[in-house]
């Protein structure tokens, strides 16, 4: 049923899971900062770029919009519980993002110096969760969905933006260095690029720490927010 309902957005799907994430990847292999970095180390991007894409531009708010009383009183049809709705939403999009990073991923690692095929495993998943949890929590915390479309569209690039996603993390200064490192999404790139044998931004494991504790944070958020959300009862 979640897939039916994605023909409505079709048009804003392919533009979230492939044009932006694409399209950002396309002008930087146009410019001469490309030559200074490896196919493997824009492509690890180009994966975390879709998976921000993807999640925050869509699945964030397909959960705003899945709080929507109308939506509720439809999904009153079913015999369904709202988490087993929102677990639901969470699957499509993976499945959505899955071929992608499945037909990238082998040339990420035919490309890398050395990779750890089992750590970058880890990373990417690490990346997929982290990133489904900031999405839910963010589509549970805002109410208004149009003032939700434009919030989301604007963190989204501003993820991209301050991340090392397609430029260099070693050619920054000191002060900007720091201040991608309050990112998370710089964690996420630290924790895939480093067993494809990059230099390290910072330790990897203060990298997982950093990112276990905010999921841990927004988890709990999500459980009290869930827990208290009902798909009200229809009336015959």
């Amino acid at each position: 049923m979640q897939f039916k309902t994605l023909r409505i957005y079709f048009l804003q799907l392919f533009i979230a899971v492939f044009v932006v994430p694409f399209s950002y990847a396309f002008v930087v292999l146009l410019s001469t900062a490309a030559q200074d970095m490896s196919i493997s180390y824009l492509l690890s991007g180009y994966v975390v770029s879709t998976l921000i894409s993807t999640f925050l531009g869509m699945l964030a708010l397909s959960i705003t919009n899945l709080r929507q009383k109308e939506v509720l009183e439809l999904y009153s049809t079913y015999a369904i519980t709202f988490p087993q709705v929102v677990i639901s939403i969470c699957l499509t999009y993976v499945l959505i993002v899955l071929p992608i990073i499945v037909v990238v991923l082998p040339f990420v690692l035919m490309h890398a110096v050395s990779a750890s095929v089992l750590m970058v495993l880890l990373g990417i998943i690490v990346s997929i969760f982290f990133l489904l949890c900031l999405s839910v929590y963010l589509g549970l915390s805002l109410k208004n969905l149009f003032i939700a479309n434009g919030i989301l569209q604007l963190l989204s690039w501003i993820l991209i933006l301050f991340s090392p996603i397609y430029y260099n993390f070693e050619t920054l200064n000191s002060t900007f260095k720091y201040a991608l490192l309050v990112n998370p999404v710089t964690h996420l790139l630290n924790i895939v690029r480093i067993p494809l044998g990059f230099a390290p931004m910072i330790s990897m494991w203060i990298s997982y720490v950093y990112v276990g504790s905010l999921t841990i944070l927004m988890l709990s958020y999500i459980s009290k927010r869930v827990r208290s959300t009902y798909i009200l009862e229809k009336i015959f």
